[in-house]
């Protein structure tokens, strides 16, 4: 059995996917593309009731006698959580990878999660539908990380494509945009720091303060928002001459938010893109390290890769995708 699932880039709205903030903030979009960074997963089932554990990104591995003999205080929480909950009859092996880089910010965990979910829905006969599998993912995710998850990040694992994210007091649903990924992509820089995340924007701590009604928090997200509903209209009429603007406010507002999503390097970074023509950055996810993303004139887009690379910068190399999980056996 073998799934995968692709990671994203966050266009706007991010943090505000975590309830309960949406529903103070008027149910606002998170919006977010898929790229062809995959999270991959393999399952061979055994006919005893051994498990096999192997993440190659993470260059880990361990083994376990039957699935009672698994325990969550575990590196591999999330494959643990992931295997306890779906219960299979008899032992596995599984092994994962990711090409996402470590802390990039990009969605690797939820693209794991997702695929996981797939195969392992597929493996059992569990029969989950994919919103079902979607809300799975992001509780289970939730007990690993030990505070609330956004949930944006798994409707482009699960989905694809270019994509809005909509929450609202009945639940979460979301739509795709008509805008073809290899336009899109020819927009983009993808930039790894190379450092993985450590500090940046602690959404727990946003939350916290946004339901205490923290007026300076509550005010920088409002203009999250606003750059949310605007991106929001420009991606639906195709007006991709109009991200880059929003694209800028959005960082704006986030640094506002929360001053350590950057560091110097990805400062120095996007000054550096800058003076070479790109139009603006972002950094992806939390932050603190990780991937920065640069919207850029398709005719600049190879002197700023130069750049990058010539700064220290690790451009990955990608593509936006209409597809989501895949799952084969």
């Amino acid at each position: 059995m073998r799934s995968s699932a692709p990671t994203r880039i966050d266009l706007a709205g991010g943090t505000l996917d975590i309830w309960p903030i949406h529903l103070f903030l008027g149910n606002p979009p998170t919006l977010n593309a898929a790229i062809d960074l995959y999270a991959t997963v393999e399952i061979t089932p055994r006919k005893d009731n051994r498990i096999f554990l192997e993440s190659f990104d993470l260059g880990l591995s361990d083994s376990f006698s039957s699935l009672k003999s698994l325990s969550y205080n575990h590196p591999l929480e999330l494959i643990v959580r992931m295997i306890k909950f779906y219960a299979p009859k008899s032992g596995l092996e599984i092994s994962t990878n990711c090409q996402a880089p470590q802390g990039s910010g990009i969605g690797g965990s939820s693209a794991l999660c997702i695929a996981l979910h797939g195969a392992l829905n597929r493996l059992t006969g569990r029969g989950y539908h994919k919103a079902e599998m979607v809300e799975i993912a992001k509780n289970i995710e939730t007990q690993v990380i030990k505070v609330p998850a956004g949930c944006q990040d798994y409707f482009p694992a699960m989905y694809g494509g270019i994509r809005k994210v909509v929450p609202s007091v009945q639940g979460t649903g979301t739509e795709k945009f008509g805008i073809s990924p290899a336009e899109l992509t020819r927009h983009f820089v993808l930039c790894y720091t190379g450092k993985p995340r450590n500090s940046g924007i602690n959404n727990w701590e946003v939350t916290k303060k946004a339901v205490d009604g923290n007026r300076t928090v509550v005010r920088h997200l409002e203009s999250i928002r606003d750059c949310a509903v605007e991106m929001e209209q420009a991606l639906s009429k195709g007006q991709l001459n109009k991200l880059a603007p929003i694209f800028a406010k959005e960082w704006k507002a986030r640094k506002q938010l929360a001053p350590t999503i950057s560091t110097p390097q990805m400062d120095k970074l996007i000054r550096s893109a800058m003076k070479k023509g790109a139009l603006a950055a972002k950094v992806c996810g939390a932050g603190g390290g990780g991937c920065v993303a640069f919207i850029v004139p398709p005719a600049q887009k190879q002197s700023v890769i130069e750049e990058l690379t010539s700064k220290g910068g690790q451009v990955l190399p990608f593509r936006f995708v209409s597809r989501g999980l895949r799952c084969s056996s």
